[in-house]
């Protein structure tokens, strides 16, 4: 299947692993997934995955098989695509938070932002409203 997402450089590489590590550190503590979502030049065509981790002061524990699509995708993005980023930390009440990808630029979205982004039927335009226990945040700069 071919594509109309960019193809990333060396260059490219190096940001998506500075990406990463940005991310990392701004997560924090907890138990978290980040979902990256990149959007073709044709109608319809995106490309999902999904990059599940823990840490602490004193450990990192990725989820292994998950790390090399979302390496892979991170260096898509880097290289000029358009989509989302989104980061949940899952906990009794589990924190969102979202950037939007703009031909390779990270901006990060505040909470209302990340709300309108995903609390609405895309379709209708109604309000879906957040699941049970979720918070919303404003997304650190990358």
């Amino acid at each position: 299947m071919s594509t109309s997402l960019p193809t990333p450089d060396d260059a490219d590489k190096d940001r998506a692993v500075d990406l990463m590590l940005s991310v990392l550190e701004k997560a924090g503590n907890g138990i978290h997934t980040i979902t990256i979502n990149l959007s073709g030049e044709t109608a319809g065509e995106h490309i999902t995955e999904r990059f599940n981790f823990a840490q602490n002061a004193f450990s990192f524990v990725p989820d292994t098989e998950m790390g090399v699509p979302f390496g892979e995708l991170l260096a898509i993005a880097s290289a000029g695509a358009t989509g989302g980023m989104i980061l949940r930390t899952w906990s009794t009440k589990d924190t969102v938070r979202a950037w939007a990808i703009d031909e390779g630029d990270f901006v990060p979205l505040t909470a209302a932002e990340t709300f309108n982004a995903y609390c609405h039927n895309k379709e209708t335009g109604e309000l879906t409203g957040p699941p049970e226990g979720t918070e919303y945040a404003d997304a650190p700069a990358l």
